[in-house]
């Protein structure tokens, strides 16, 4: 048996060297095909299949909503302890936020990304310190610090960093452990973790004392013998219970942690990954063309095989044989591709994705690209090896007996490869319109010439709204006094900046509702909307007069304005967001301005009420500077302006996510360019593809029917008649193709709906423009190969007999 697949191969390697056109056109086909497949499942893999580092992943759950589209609800300190206290199928629970913290005492201040932990938080997650030690219990409220690979790089390495000091926003914390580089709870940026309770004032803030302030993650581990539906009951029954001393929004449900990660992407990564599963068959319905017209080519050689003794499954196992080496050809070539492609599809914005750093060709990816090669092998070879396996030896060296079998194979894979083609076309049609009516959306400000950075105060410093509001009045005083500077503010949000902050409100003149709507509060200095240029529409702007004393008073959106006091005019009127004055009557805000809308949360969550209101009314050591450049200054150069002017306010607050408002808007759109670009390049192969196929399947047609089109001619039809049935031919099987690409893409419309911004998957432009584009390139594919044989001399056709 050995000896035979031996002589098969060698075989095989000596027909590959007699026709290296063929071998290698058949290669490349194939290396292109499972090169890309390769890549994005590489990328599948790290963030959908491959396990979480944690031990036991499948038992790691966080708190949830059953709210759609909510990747982490968020919970009150008093909420998480009721649970922890009161949960019998949930143990190790702990509650955790991100955090802003500058790390002084080293040259300028650094912001770090950092966590706030309460209870058991590494236990939850099961990960052990590279170095040292984690938090114990009963150091809830101790100033002791876990650092990061990242930050122990950056600190130079080695076991001396444990036991050393980092002060953060101005206390001093005692570092006792390093974590794996593969922790990176709860954003792979994060680089200290501090227990809550060792912040100043921690123990008496809102966010210890009140249950309406919900700024905390939650996650636990299932008991043993606990499942998710019966955590999900006994939260029902908790739910229930605490209502009656929260308000009624609380809703208590619970995910595994590794789907709360992939919620926003999985849906786009497994369409990404079908799309490039159709340009592989694609490849592979090309490469069977040619594996048919080759078989055709050998059908001499074929048959005296047969008539000398060879067995049918001898000859299937020599085609196979054939078909697989071109396929472990192109399966090392792919490889190969995917390394490079991998690489570019970081480049396009795979790495915004959960866990990108794990992405990699290696182990389980290498095992998928030799399954997808080997079926692939088969699968190409698999019809030509049946089809010239069973013919008689008389069939076989009989010119022209097979011609209707080969006609029939060829139609098949031409309407595939139409049908496959139009719904990759399709999909890559509807995401680029998508994407370019979310480029072409109003951002509602001016972005061009906006420099923009975060800023932290440090809570230790700034412990009073008095000092908030000097530190920010300071500020953006000095920086307006410079002339580079034509404008400057300060905001809790900017667009794609993060840091958004809802509340829930009711109008005057109504009840109080049970449930109340949200919207985006915005607090923000006098100058952050002129520095931004949002348009006013009604009314003023806020001013230096909106102090802490004066009347609350508050900027609304367009939407805000529209939705809450509709056919009204919202000038003057008022709504509360909560909280009673000195007397006990609701806290209201009077609208005393309307400007048009911006996507703080991001262009493709869209609008959002939005209300603006000062900051001296509701200070805030989290914010966001916007600084705008005086004509024809670049806003980078404001980088240096800005941070001599900090220094000299207060050295101890840090700058971060120092950029441009313009780099902003444009990293929003990432992930729509990256799914936008792929599909766009998924569909330009597959047209590609297919016009390649058609246009080799009707130059093989065409020469095969050469002499009878010969006689045709001879016998009085003019050229158009040949362009015509050749064409013809063609057109009726791409017809056949569409009919049924376009019922694909009917039933593949409600999945991309998803990814689709403002469009619906049914847009009957997109859908008639690619049938038309399909419908034009089979013609042209086909009329080229029609207009070489309606062009032969049909005398020198029939002499050649």
């Amino acid at each position: 048996m050995l000896s035979d697949v031996s002589m098969d191969v060698r075989y095989t390697l000596r027909t590959m060297r007699q026709s290296p056109v063929f071998t290698l056109a058949a290669v490349l086909v194939l290396t292109l095909g499972i090169g890309v497949t390769t890549a994005l499942f590489s990328v599948v893999d790290a963030v959908l299949l491959r396990p979480l580092p944690f031990p036991d992943p499948d038992r790691l759950v966080v708190m949830s909503t059953d709210k759609p589209g909510k990747l982490l609800a968020r919970y009150s300190l008093p909420n998480y302890e009721d649970v922890a206290r009161l949960s019998t199928r949930l143990r190790s629970m702990t509650a955790y936020g991100q955090r802003l913290m500058n790390l002084t005492g080293h040259g300028d201040a650094e912001q770090l990304r950092g966590a706030v932990v309460v209870g058991d938080f590494f236990g939850a997650f099961g990960m052990k310190p590279m170095l040292g030690r984690t938090f114990a219990p009963e150091e809830r409220d101790a100033r002791l610090a876990v650092i990061s690979h990242s930050r122990w790089m950056k600190a130079g390495g080695g076991e001396g960093v444990l036991g050393r000091t980092l002060t953060l926003g101005g206390q001093p914390y005692t570092v006792i452990g390093v974590m794996p580089p593969s922790f990176d709870v709860p954003a792979h940026t994060t680089e200290v973790w501090v227990p809550f309770d060792s912040l100043p004032g921690a123990a008496t803030s809102e966010e210890r004392t009140e249950r309406g302030f919900r700024s905390f993650a939650v996650a636990a581990r299932l008991v043993p013998g606990a499942t998710l539906e019966s955590v999900r009951h006994e939260l029902k029954s908790l739910n229930e219970e605490l209502l009656s001393r929260d308000d009624a929004t609380l809703k208590l449900g619970v995910v595994r942690y590794a789907d709360s990660l992939t919620q926003g992407v999985s849906l786009l990564l497994w369409v990404l990954l079908g799309a490039v599963s159709l340009v592989l068959l694609l490849a592979a319905a090309n490469v069977a063309h040619l594996q048919l017209a080759r078989a055709a080519a050998r059908q001499r050689e074929l048959g005296i095989r047969v008539a000398l003794g060879a067995g049918r499954g001898r000859l299937v196992r020599q085609l196979l044989t054939e078909s697989v080496l071109l396929a472990l050809l192109g399966g090392v070539g792919g490889v190969l591709l995917a390394l490079w492609a991998t690489d570019l599809l970081m480049m396009l914005g795979a790495n915004t994705l959960p866990r990108a750093g794990e992405v990699a060709v290696h182990g389980r990816v290498l095992l998928f690209a030799l399954a997808v090669t080997l079926t692939t092998g088969v699968g190409v070879g698999l019809v030509p090896a049946l089809q010239r396996s069973q013919l008689s030896p008389a069939t076989v060296l009989g010119r022209g007996a097979t011609e209707k079998s080969r006609g029939r194979t060829h139609a098949v894979l031409v309407v595939a490869e139409v049908a496959l083609a139009l719904m990759l076309v399709t999909g890559a049609g509807l995401m680029l319109k998508s994407f370019w009516r979310m480029y072409q959306a109003d951002p509602g400000l001016d972005p061009v010439g906006v420099f923009v950075a975060r800023l932290a105060l440090p809570q230790s410093r700034y412990d009073t709204p008095e000092r908030t509001e000097a530190f920010h009045r300071e500020l953006t005083a000095r920086l307006a006094a410079r002339p580079e500077v034509a404008g400057v503010g300060v905001g809790g949000s900017l667009p794609a900046g993060g840091s958004l902050s809802r509340s829930g409100y009711w109008k005057e003149g109504t009840e109080d509702p049970p449930v109340r709507p949200d919207a985006l509060i915005n607090v923000t200095t006098p100058g952050f909307l002129e520095a931004l240029r949002v348009p006013l529409l009604a009314g003023r702007l806020l001013t230096e007069s909106d102090g802490a004393n004066a009347p609350r008073v508050m900027v609304v959106s367009e939407r805000f304005a529209r939705e809450v006091f509709a056919g009204e005019d919202a000038l003057g009127r008022r709504v509360s967001f909560g909280g009673d004055d000195a007397d006990g009557n609701p806290l209201w805000t009077t609208v005393v301005g309307v400007v048009a809308d911006v996507a703080y949360a991001g262009v493709e969550v869209g609008h959002e009420p939005t209300a603006y209101v000062p900051m001296a009314q509701e200070p805030t050591t989290d914010g966001q500077l916007a600084v705008r450049a005086a004509p024809g200054l670049d806003p980078r150069k404001l980088e240096s302006v800005v941070r001599e002017e900090l220094r000299a306010v207060d050295s101890m607050v840090a700058l971060a996510r120092v950029g441009t408002l313009e780099d902003r808007l444009s990293s929003d759109l990432g992930q729509p360019r990256f799914r936008a670009v792929l599909l766009g390049a998924f569909g330009l192969l597959a047209l590609v593809l297919a016009a390649v196929g058609i246009y080799g399947v009707m130059s093989y047609s065409v020469s095969q029917r050469e002499h009878e089109m010969s006689v045709r001619m001879a016998l009085g039809a003019r050229a158009a008649d040949v362009l015509r049935l050749v064409v013809g031919q063609a057109l009726r099987r791409v017809g056949l193709g569409l009919v049924l690409g376009l019922l694909g893409a009917l039933a593949a419309h409600r999945i991309m709906e998803g990814l689709l911004y403002g469009m619906g998957a049914l847009d009957v432009s997109v859908l008639a423009s690619v049938s038309l584009l399909l419908l034009g390139t089979a013609w042209l594919a086909s009329w080229l190969p029609a207009r070489k044989a309606a062009n032969a001399d049909p005398a020198a056709v029939l002499r050649r007999g």
